[in-house]
């Protein structure tokens, strides 16, 4: 086994070497840019070509790549992107508003504004998480179905390229088995409860070929379904050496290299599992040491923030809110305090805006302050100004000091977001990983708890 995984973690410093393929030309202005980096990068994060601004908003890339889907970065917002060769995009956007303002023009840009208005879609489709999730599992396959087939026709409503017509059938296909094989951990992400299926439910997913690498390096949803599928299956191993076992069964040295650099964000994503996912990765990256001691730092990180339980004193913050006044945890003495940590970039994070508000007005008079942190990165701060008006946020509004590195976020382990937090009138925490605004079981604790 560890000789098979040496080799998989070469051909991984290998896969760093990138293939020079068809040159793509981007150029376009990005209004009130921040000085934010605008980059393209395949689905490893690996940088493909970076902008060089000239005259204030005014960019030109040049990317030497393959023909494919990319992602189009401009600091934390990004965009699926598919490039082809001849290409000569044209891209605008305001920096404050990434998402809505986005355009694409010249060569490409049906292909591109498909993608575009297709993110936009999905999200509006299953932004009401409880019709979307919370529904029998025979209602929930038609929901994914009917989501595929809203995208089918919104494909044939732009003038793309027969070829990318193919690619895109079969992505849509890849979403929604995805959908399917991840309904149970989506049911639990967005309602904090769990679900028991049917065998009959995942039936689609049997005749999925888990070694198609072809797909693997083209279809970026193939591979998201196909690291799930392996993903689930090494997790539901009861310690290390069941789920090295799982390990082995792995054929395709490109999935294992993703199973393995995987398992260092499931060290604190998977805290009671944090151990194990570490044990693994000293088994099968041993010679990579820089990659162990990394692993280490970050169990060590999660155990300490695991340790900050019911009763315990809470560490402090003190931020900036949107009015340009200090508030730190001491100005909400005597009141409980719910915390959502939160940025404009994260998609989980805005479909939580709506029941937040909704507890806000439940519990509004009441002993209890809800607060929100952001965790954007500092050139993001107009654009949280511009959301809090344009989304008319309530409660406290606060602006993180060093986004994910600031003393708070790191005594609380916090590395992913959205995050809440509940602490009680003496400032002592009720639960550092409080559930969110769209569990039922939300009210229940607050309801039993704030006069």
């Amino acid at each position: 086994m560890s000789k098979f995984l040496n080799i998989a973690l070469v051909l991984f410093l290998l896969s760093n070497i990138f293939v020079r393929g068809n040159t793509i030309e981007i150029s376009g202005n990005v209004a009130e840019h921040n000085g934010s980096d605008l980059t393209i990068t395949n689905f490893n994060y690996q940088k493909m070509a970076s902008a060089k601004f000239k005259k204030g908003n005014y960019f030109q890339m040049h990317a030497d790549i393959e023909n494919g889907y990319y992602l189009l970065n401009y600091g934390r917002e990004s965009s699926y992107i598919y490039l082809n060769d001849g290409d000569n995009l044209i891209v605008d956007f305001d920096a404050i508003d990434f998402e809505n303002s986005l355009i694409f023009k010249g060569d490409g840009s049906e292909r591109n504004n498909y993608l575009r208005d297709k993110a936009t879609t999905f999200s509006e489709l299953t932004k009401d998480v409880n019709a979307f999730y919370k529904v029998e599992e025979s209602t929930y396959l038609q929901n994914v179905e009917n989501v595929e087939n809203v995208l089918l026709k919104l494909l044939e409503s732009y003038k793309v390229e027969g070829f990318f017509v193919d690619l895109e059938q079969k992505s849509l296909e890849y979403e929604k088995l995805l959908s399917i094989q991840n309904y149970a951990s989506s049911y639990k992400f967005y309602l904090g409860e769990e679900i028991e299926l049917s065998n009959e439910f995942y039936e689609s997913l049997d005749k999925v070929d888990l070694n198609n690498n072809e797909d693997y390096l083209s279809q970026p949803f193939y591979k998201y379904l196909v690291n799930s599928i392996w993903s689930k299956r090494i997790s539901e191993g009861k310690n290390t050496e069941e789920m090295l076992n799982v390990l082995r069964d792995v054929k395709s040295e490109k999935v294992l290299i993703s199973l393995v650099n995987g398992f260092y964000s499931k060290i604190s994503s998977e805290k009671e599992r944090g151990e194990d996912y570490f044990e693994l990765i000293k088994l099968v990256a041993g010679n990579d040491r820089s990659f162990v001691d990394a692993a280490r730092e970050k169990l060590k990180k999660t155990q300490a923030a695991m340790g900050l339980v019911e009763g315990k004193k809470s560490p402090s913050f003190s931020y900036l809110d949107n009015n340009g006044a200090k508030i730190g945890i001491e100005d909400f003495q005597g009141k409980y305090i719910y915390i959502d940590i939160w940025a404009t970039w994260c998609a989980p994070c805005i479909k939580q805006i709506p029941y937040l508000k909704k507890l806000e007005e439940r519990y509004h008079g009441k002993n209890i302050s809800f607060v929100s942190i952001s965790v954007d990165k500092e050139e993001a701060f107009d654009r949280w100004l511009r959301m809090i008006k344009v989304k008319e946020l309530g409660g406290t509004q606060l602006f993180s000091d060093k986004s994910f590195n600031s003393t708070f976020m790191k005594a609380y382990g916090i590395t992913s977001i959205p995050r809440f937090i509940l602490i009680d009138p003496n400032g002592n925490i009720v639960d550092a990983e409080a559930p969110r605004p769209s569990f039922e079981k939300t009210i229940t604790l607050l309801d039993g708890l704030v006069e």
